[in-house]
């Protein structure tokens, strides 16, 4: 069977939330790439950077969590029960 490619199909939009899915593939994307920071890349590590607000608010901070606290310009790592600077 021959394919008309000068008519391809058309379809409804899925729409859940109000939301397109297309572009919740679009926020998952966005959001997977901006969660990339904590990952090893050419040039070396990139630590989540967070306000002293921000980091506050963590609920369950694991041992040998590490952030940069952009407030103080500090690296931080939690260690049994609170975060310690980096020296």
């Amino acid at each position: 069977m021959a394919r008309n490619f000068d008519n391809f199909p058309t379809y409804d939009p899925i729409i859940k939330d109000n939301v397109y899915l297309s572009n919740v593939w679009s926020d998952f994307m966005a959001t997977f790439v901006e969660s990339l920071q904590g990952y090893l890349t050419q040039n070396g590590i990139f630590v989540p950077r967070l306000t002293i607000a921000e980091r506050d608010i963590i609920q369950d901070p694991q041992n040998g969590q590490m952030i940069y606290v952009s407030d103080t310009n500090e690296l931080q790592i939690w260690k049994n029960g609170s975060w310690t600077l980096i020296v």
